[in-house]
C-alpha cells in the first residue's frame, strides 16, 4: 500500500534525524514520532518522546496540553493537571481548524485561553481551601478535650 510506504519512509526519516540530526530535527522527530505512537496507542513511548522535547527546551502551550492529555488517558490526573498549569503559562496559537471555518459561518464558543487559566486556578484554590479546613479541623478536633 502506496500510505504505508509514505508512512514507513516519514518514520524512518524521524529516526534517522534522532541519530545524526541537528537539535530542530530532533524535535521534530519526536513529536512526528509520538504523534505516530499515539496513534496507535503507544502512550507511554509518546509521553517519553514529548517530554525529551521539553527536556530540549521546548515551551509551548501545545506540548503542555499534548502531554496533559496523553497523562489524563494514561490515568494520572495529578500530572494532567500539572500540564495543564504550565500550558496556561504560554500564549496559545490560533487553532488551524478556526482558519478554515468561513467567517459567516457560526463558531462554537470555547474559552480563552486567560479563562482556562482561571478555572484551573480557582480549581487549585478550592482544593487548597478544602485541604486547609480539613486540617484545621483536624487539628481543633486533637486540641479539644
Amino acid at each position: 500500500m502506496a500510505g504505508d510506504d509514505a508512512g514507513h519512509e516519514q518514520a524512518q526519516q524521524w529516526l534517522s534525524a534522532l541519530r545524526d540530526g541537528t537539535d530542530a530535527e530532533k524535535i521534530a522527530a519526536r513529536r512526528g514520532l509520538a504523534r505516530v505512537f499515539e496513534q496507535r496507542g503507544m502512550l507511554d513511548e509518546a509521553v517519553e518522546l514529548l517530554e525529551a522535547n521539553v527536556r530540549a527546551g521546548v515551551r509551548s502551550g501545545e506540548i503542555f496540553r499534548w502531554l496533559a492529555r496523553l497523562y489524563r488517558e494514561q490515568g494520572d490526573e495529578s500530572l494532567s493537571w500539572a500540564a495543564l498549569l504550565e500550558a496556561a503559562k504560554y500564549p496559545s496559537a490560533p487553532a488551524r481548524s478556526e482558519r478554515t471555518i468561513p467567517p459567516d459561518l457560526p463558531r462554537a464558543s470555547t474559552p480563552t485561553r486567560r479563562r482556562l487559566g482561571l478555572v484551573v486556578a480557582l480549581a487549585v484554590l478550592i482544593g487548597l481551601g478544602i485541604a486547609v479546613g480539613a486540617a484545621c479541623w483536624w487539628v481543633a478536633s486533637l486540641l479539644r478535650p
